[in-house]
């Protein structure tokens, strides 16, 4: 959801400006010749289900394969992240699965739930989710994670395997917020659009397009998008909180007051509505207010500057 504008706005460069995701979804797991070749010569046909998926990890990850490397905002699809050997969580899901079935191993994609990861670029205040991949071979089940040991609450709780419609929306989602971000609101509104007609149950895209309306001042269209989000998955928080701030600005405050019951514990996590909180507690002198705000804040996110300059 749009977060507080900073008092200081840093020149953000467009996320992903030299790269765009292709407009056929078909094409994001697409692998091209030269990648046939590569994973040829290191996934051998004749091993079992399981040495070749150990054989996959290595050719992507491992120091004569890849050596593929994190990058949050590397977004990719299958042949821009072999050219590039690198991207997010998402990016190294979709080039696991390409591989994995290019060589017979049943790959698919598994969202898992993790604890609230909150970051800002620009205006705007992101909520990270995950996604890694799921294989099932031999009656044994694995999960393949860029970031295992990031991500330790992965379980048969926390996971569950999801469609390809359902990945390639939250890709299309993920670009359309990162061009939000980067100032980009035409290209954007096109990408969440997409995720939203590719998976129509997806929550989280319609959240995404709800804050995106909203940005452009289209709160009708927000309120539905928000709406919509609730009636998918009804106690998708971002879209409640996104419906409950509508309601305060259009006057509805019995209704915003209702939704901010149900969101106050989930605000109360993000350390970006606890710093707004303390600048205005911190503009009518409420100074002991501010900082135990910030304290909390701080004690979620160590590495956001701006919360140690207003609690100096």
């Amino acid at each position: 959801a749009p977060g507080a504008a900073p008092e200081r706005e840093a020149a953000v460069p467009p996320l992903g400006a030299a790269y765009a995701l292709p407009d056929n979804p078909d094409d994001l797991l697409r692998l091209d010749d030269e990648m046939r070749a590569f994973f040829a010569a290191r996934v051998h046909r004749y091993n079992g289900s399981e040495a070749r998926t150990d054989e996959i990890g290595e050719a992507i990850l491992g120091e004569k394969g890849l050596r593929f490397t994190y990058e949050a905002d590397g977004l990719y699809d299958v042949r821009e992240a072999f050219r590039r050997r690198r991207g997010n969580c998402m990016t190294f899901a979709m080039l696991v699965v390409a591989v994995a079935r290019e060589h017979r191993v049943p790959a698919k994609f598994n969202e898992v739930d993790i604890r609230p990861h909150w970051s800002r670029t620009g205006g705007l205040v992101l909520e990270s989710r995950h996604i890694n991949v799921h294989v099932n071979v031999d009656a044994i089940s694995y999960e393949i994670d860029l970031q295992l040991f990031a991500n330790l609450r992965v379980s048969r709780q926390s996971a569950r395997v999801v469609d390809d419609n359902r990945a390639f929306a939250t890709a299309y989602s993920n670009a359309g917020v990162y061009r939000l971000a980067g100032g980009d609101r035409a290209g954007a509104l096109p990408l969440l659009e997409r995720a939203t007609a590719l998976d129509p149950t997806f929550a989280a895209g319609w959240s995404n397009l709800g804050a995106a309306c909203l940005m452009e001042g289209e709160t009708e269209r927000a309120q539905l998008c928000y709406e919509r989000a609730m009636a998918e998955r009804a106690d998708s928080m971002a879209a409640i909180s996104g419906l409950a701030r509508i309601h305060r600005q259009a006057g509805r405050l019995e209704s915003a007051v209702r939704l901010e019951r149900v969101v106050a514990s989930y605000r109360e996590r993000n350390p970006y509505y606890l710093f707004r909180v303390a600048r205005e507690e911190l503009a009518n002198g409420s100074l002991e207010s501010a900082r135990g705000h910030l304290l909390r804040a701080i004690r979620i996110k160590r590495d956001e500057p701006e919360f140690y300059e207003l609690l100096v």
